[in-house]
């Protein structure tokens, strides 16, 4: 089942504000790596807040979001039925809303919504009708993760996860860490396959990675 959130930030916040440019998002996106490094110690993985607050600022670097009607609705996927992976989709939820709340990405408002996972062509359905661009996916999917790929590149969605694994079997982009320091890792394959359009600037502050491509 699908429950919507609303649009988060008043539509009338982006007038009068200069928007921002590619420059002044990546400098942003670097400060706050930077000032994540402290804050992510704490954790085994990235918390929900720090997890957010990226993904928010990462949407700005796809050139496609630009070209989007307003709202960008990001949609958060969990388990059904699988109470840790609900748990984490309602915590991350909230992380999402008050990352977005009075931003806009690319002069667009935000829209949050969560999505409960039981098989790929309830989350196609889902996902189509509320105009997702964006989804993250929830701890509790790894056993389903390429039916998700497919449907994400299906209908071009931007995907998004919390670790490494999840992009070796098929999502584009993996919010972790490396030691005590938040990482942006990018499975550019997958990114394209969605219809990505990365901006450089996010490139250069991310790890590429790839899967090891079997032998016949």
């Amino acid at each position: 089942m699908q429950r919507a959130s609303g649009v988060c930030g008043a539509k009338q916040a982006g007038k009068g504000r200069r928007q921002k440019t590619p420059g002044t998002w990546l400098k942003a996106l670097g400060l706050m790596l930077v000032l994540l490094a402290s804050e992510a110690s704490w954790a085994e993985g990235l918390p929900p807040t720090l997890r957010a607050s990226l993904l928010v600022r990462i949407l700005a670097y796809d050139r496609r979001m630009g070209t989007q009607p307003p709202p960008l609705t990001v949609a958060v996927l969990h388990r059904e039925g699988n109470s840790g992976s609900e748990q984490f989709g309602q915590e991350f939820t909230r992380a999402l809303e008050l990352a977005s709340r009075g931003r806009s990405v690319l002069g667009r408002p935000v829209r949050i919504i969560r999505i409960g996972f039981r098989e790929p062509s309830q989350l196609k359905e889902e996902l189509a009708q509320a105009h997702v661009v964006a989804l993250y996916v929830c701890e509790g999917l790894e056993a389903h993760t390429d039916g998700i790929a497919r449907v994400t590149r299906q209908l071009s969605i931007l995907s998004f996860a919390g670790s490494r694994a999840e992009l070796d079997q098929g999502l584009a982009i993996g919010l972790s860490r490396q030691g005590d320091s938040p990482i942006i890792l990018v499975r550019l394959s997958a990114a394209r396959a969605e219809g990505a359009d990365l901006d450089a600037g996010l490139l250069s502050l991310s790890q590429i990675v790839e899967p090891p491509r079997s032998t016949p």
